[in-house]
């Protein structure tokens, strides 16, 4: 069997894959463009890509090619109908960052909610020790307790924050398409215009792209804290910047672009530095454990497929 890893590098470093150099023969890259694939991978067996996008025009040119994996819970870079096409089989990674984007997710409102980085610039730049104050209270921050905060996709991830959420005192509202009784769950637009926290953890599709634009913002409190934790594009990036600049949001963050990394073109990079901002370089899923785990299945997936069982298919209807 021979596999090739195309974006290496974005595993990280100090990441092992063991498992899958024990499956067969392996090509490992830091990085890959898209022109580069058909000639590294045209005597592969099975691709494994993080965040390159295989389109049908690479799989035409992939004779052999027989099972695409993903290092990811997402795989809206792979085009899975033109897989399906081609009987081409192909794997995602449900879960394993769940513990991860959850906890980064967090951190991150708390940062903003707190002020956190202004807070300890202060101390840095010496204006604590010149001041002769014991303490220094400005910006003022709240308390998270009795604030509704607002996780958009209920999912395993959206839980995970609720639960953090719950006992730190916040009032959760959810929005799911198929609601449960686990929590409150509204439509999108009372959400945004009840929360003074919202968090986005949805899969992008059709129905979840731009899903909180110009017209929802404005339904959103003036000093509401937006994160983002799914995917670039579930966002209105143009509309985000511009309410930011306007002060129509209280703050914002966010892991996750239409284009990564952003350029200096992009909508985000005229507000980066701003105070009230936090920009992170799509690390929620990263945590070493996660890492490991996402490797580990990843193996599993290939070694499942190769002794004709299905798992972890997502080009199969009604698998994930």
């Amino acid at each position: 069997m021979k596999i090739a890893v195309l974006d290496k590098a974005t595993l990280g470093y100090d990441t092992r894959f063991d498992s899958i150099s024990a499956l067969g023969e392996v090509d490992f890259y830091n990085t890959t463009e898209e022109n580069e694939i058909s000639e590294r991978c045209k005597e592969t067996d099975v691709i494994i890509t993080n965040k390159v996008k295989i389109s049908e025009k690479t799989m035409s040119e992939l004779p052999r090619l027989k099972l695409i994996c993903v290092f990811a819970t997402g795989y809206d870079n792979i085009d899975i109908a033109a897989a399906r096409k081609r009987g081409i089989a192909v794997c995602n990674v449900p879960g394993y960052s769940t513990d991860s984007v959850a906890m980064f997710t967090v951190a991150t409102v708390l940062s903003l909610a707190t002020h956190l980085s202004e807070y300890s610039e202060y101390v840095k730049s010496g204006e604590y020790t010149s001041s002769g104050c014991a303490n220094r209270i400005v910006p003022v921050y709240h308390e998270i307790k009795g604030k509704k905060w607002g996780i958009v996709g209920y999912g395993s991830i959206g839980r995970a924050v609720g639960r953090v959420a719950a006992s730190l005192g916040a009032e959760i509202l959810a929005f799911k398409s198929t609601p449960t009784n686990e929590v409150k769950c509204v439509d999108i637009d009372t959400l945004c215009c009840e929360s003074d926290i919202i968090t986005l953890h949805l899969p992008l599709n059709d129905k979840t792209k731009h899903l909180i634009d110009r017209r929802r913002i404005e339904l959103m409190k003036r000093d509401v804290i937006l994160v983002n934790a799914a995917r670039g594009a579930v966002v209105n990036e143009v509309d985000v910047s511009k309410a930011i600049k306007e002060s129509r949001i209280g703050a914002f963050g966010c892991d996750v672009y239409t284009t990564e990394p952003f350029s200096q073109e992009h909508p985000y990079y005229e507000i980066m530095n701003m105070k009230n901002v936090l920009l992170t370089p799509h690390a929620a899923w990263a945590a070493y454990e996660a890492r490991e785990r996402c490797v580990n299945t990843v193996s599993e997936n290939i070694k499942a497929y190769f002794d004709g069982k299905i798992k972890n298919r997502v080009d199969i209807t009604g698998q994930n």
